[in-house]
């Protein structure tokens, strides 16, 4: 025979919170870890910038410099993006690792690399892939552009293409901006091998830089033909960025090249062309009041 004891609602009230208190803490969502993962990293570099501050000698800062906090938390943003590849917390972390801005570093170039891979692996449809786009337009390593031109064939989504195709003709153009400078001042090419590492620097020396403007302004030409529409993310649309971009890629302001026209008011209202003063010496001063 089963009895029932009654039980009064002081007695429930006094063993209800040891009953809760012995149920296990529930683990926190995908989002939530990648969400204290990021405000962890911010307090370490609320610290780390602290302490490059109140450093003493060059050689403390440069030490400092070398133990940037984005080095620790990249592998551990890497390893949540790898438990379920899939799903937006993955994303959310593989793009951290991209956008991130942090000191380039043989390493440093190996998790971006690995966080690209992951990305075009399991998320080149996401449309938000745009977002990692832009960044690597800045970057001079073949990985990127690879990464950004399987973006351009393989997304179906236009805003995506759009900032991948940006980015390409961003990325050719970069590359042609250091090839000019290394051949004009040879002796710049070794300062920068610490930074693009010897065999980038090599690559840039080779290069012809008629052929990279070339590919710059066929990536541009395609933004005007394809995309002209798409808003950037600073509200702006791509197409009319990408016509600047072209008409100051095919009249480069070079040193033994005509000056691109240039029009204005003098001081005293009167309209003139640059044109006007062909065949002198002409100084220009650019200024303005913001």
């Amino acid at each position: 025979m089963i009895r029932l004891i009654p039980v009064s609602l002081a007695a429930l009230a006094f063993f209800l919170p040891a009953l809760l208190a012995d149920e296990p803490p529930k683990k926190p969502t995908r989002d939530q870890q990648y969400q204290n993962l990021q405000m962890e990293y911010e307090t370490a570099l609320k610290e780390s910038r602290k302490a490059f501050s109140d450093a003493k000698t060059p050689q403390e800062r440069q030490k400092l410099t070398k133990e940037y906090p984005w080095a620790k938390f990249a592998p551990r943003f890497l390893e949540l993006a790898e438990k379920q590849p899939k799903d937006d917390a993955a994303f959310h972390a593989l793009q951290w690792v991209i956008n991130t801005p942090h000191p380039r570093t043989t390493e440093a170039d190996e998790l971006q690399k690995k966080a690209m891979k992951l990305l075009l692996h399991d998320h080149v449809s996401n449309e938000k892939i745009a977002s990692v786009c832009a960044r690597l337009g800045f970057s001079l390593d073949e990985e990127s552009q690879q990464f950004l031109s399987a973006i351009l064939e393989k997304s179906s989504h236009r805003s995506a293409k759009a900032q991948a195709c940006l980015a390409l003709a961003a990325w050719h153009e970069n590359r042609l901006r250091l090839a000019r400078r290394f051949k004009d001042t040879p002796e710049l090419a070794k300062r920068y091998e610490p930074i693009l590492g010897k065999e980038s620097v090599d690559s840039l020396l080779k290069s012809d830089p008629d052929k990279l403007s070339k590919q710059s302004e066929a990536y541009y030409e395609r933004i005007v033909k394809e995309f002209a529409d798409v808003t950037a993310p600073d509200g702006k649309k791509v197409g009319d960025l990408a016509k600047n971009k072209l008409e100051a890629l095919r009249h480069p302001i070079l040193v033994g090249k005509p000056a691109p026209e240039i029009e204005g008011e003098d001081l005293d209202g009167k309209k003139f062309k640059l044109s006007d003063y062909r065949g002198k010496v002409v100084l220009l001063d650019f200024w303005g009041n913001w």
